[in-house]
């Protein structure tokens, strides 16, 4: 069983690239698709291991995949839009460090895994994507009861961020979470 500790956001798949599985997908930093065993996406709660027959570059930062199982349009469309990840191991040594670069800070992308704890609520869920599609970035939390939360990623409700047990606290509007449900 892949466990979230163990893999790293990779990127995002776009759509389907003619009529045989071929998909496009883009890649948030510079990866060498060669040196990566597998390409996981989360499925109903759990991490999917997707092994990657071909791929070809298409821009500086989409390529062109085709993944085992994968054969036709409508299996590719499947995954439009979903992101995908890469086990932690499969990172170039220059970039996979677990700890965030103090010149560059860290991203909301970097918080995936880390439990959700409000002052008032409780533990709410853990992170387990970012939207970052428009100029206000969420935080997608999956609660115990297998729901989704959006809460933006804003510095007035974080109260603390603690690296070591993967836990933020928030002091979150009263009914923000309720406007999800």
């Amino acid at each position: 069983m892949i466990r979230l500790a163990e893999i790293a956001e990779a990127g995002h798949f776009n759509k389907p690239h003619g009529i045989k599985g071929e998909m496009s997908a883009t890649l948030d930093f510079d990866l060498d698709l060669d040196n990566v065993k597998c390409i996981i996406v989360p499925a109903e709660g759990i991490f999917v291991p997707f092994f990657i027959r071909s791929w070809r570059p298409k821009t500086a930062d989409t390529c062109l995949l085709t993944l085992d199982g994968i054969n036709s349009d409508m299996k590719a469309q499947e995954f439009n839009n979903r992101t995908f990840y890469i086990l932690r191991s499969d990172i170039p040594e220059d970039d996979n460090d677990d700890e965030p670069d103090d010149e560059d800070g860290f991203y909301a992308s970097d918080l995936i895994g880390y439990r959700i704890y409000d002052r008032h609520l409780g533990d709410i869920g853990m992170i387990s994507s970012i939207n970052d599609a428009t100029e206000n970035v969420l935080f997608i939390i999956s609660t115990d009861k297998g729901n989704d939360i959006f809460i933006p990623v804003a510095d007035e409700y974080i109260e603390d961020i603690d690296h070591d047990s993967q836990k933020i606290t928030t002091d979150l509007p009263s009914g923000l979470v309720d406007l999800n449900s």
